[in-house]
């Protein structure tokens, strides 16, 4: 495709230097590309940043899903259709066409489900966790992350109790 595809793509890190680069092109036909940072320090803001994302920096407000809720609460968007991607997911090649095809038509639909195939070593884990389907392409004024918990997710106090 020629042109870019109306889709905000966020993109929640802290030190994904690693997976960052492989993530960001299979991305890299999206109109814009958040990356929210937590205070890097492998990196990652740079190769963000030389991949064309915006760095924004984020700071844990103690509520769970920190990061993708404060995003799509804060962020100013282009564009009216968001896409959640984590640092260690990539996008097939595919994806472009689809994503484009789908929203343009979209109507009154407000998000799309993503099926997610895990992979190990470059092979696909049929039997681990398939299908997944996770909403992850949706309109950003009409969708947020569930609140599981307002209370600290560590207590500290990690063992296995017996009652």
């Amino acid at each position: 495709m020629s042109t870019r595809v109306p889709v905000s793509v966020i993109v929640p890190i802290k030190n994904e230097a690693a997976n960052l680069p492989r993530c960001l092109a299979s991305v890299k036909w999206a109109d814009e590309i958040f990356v929210v940072d937590s205070e890097s320090v492998d990196g990652s803001i740079a190769i963000a940043q030389q991949h064309g994302a915006k760095v924004v920096q984020f700071e844990f407000n103690g509520i769970w899903p920190k990061k993708k809720n404060w995003a799509l609460e804060n962020l100013q968007f282009r564009n009216e259709w968001v896409f959640v991607l984590d640092a260690d997911e990539v996008l097939p090649p595919a994806a472009e066409a689809e994503f484009a095809q789908a929203i343009s038509g979209a109507g009154d639909i407000f998000g799309y489900w993503i099926n997610r195939r895990f992979m190990f070593m470059g092979r696909w884990l049929r039997h681990a966790y398939y299908p997944n389907w996770n909403l992850r392409l949706f309109r950003h004024a009409f969708g947020r992350y569930e609140k599981l918990t307002d209370a600290p997710t560590n207590s500290g106090d990690n063992e296995v109790h017996e009652h």
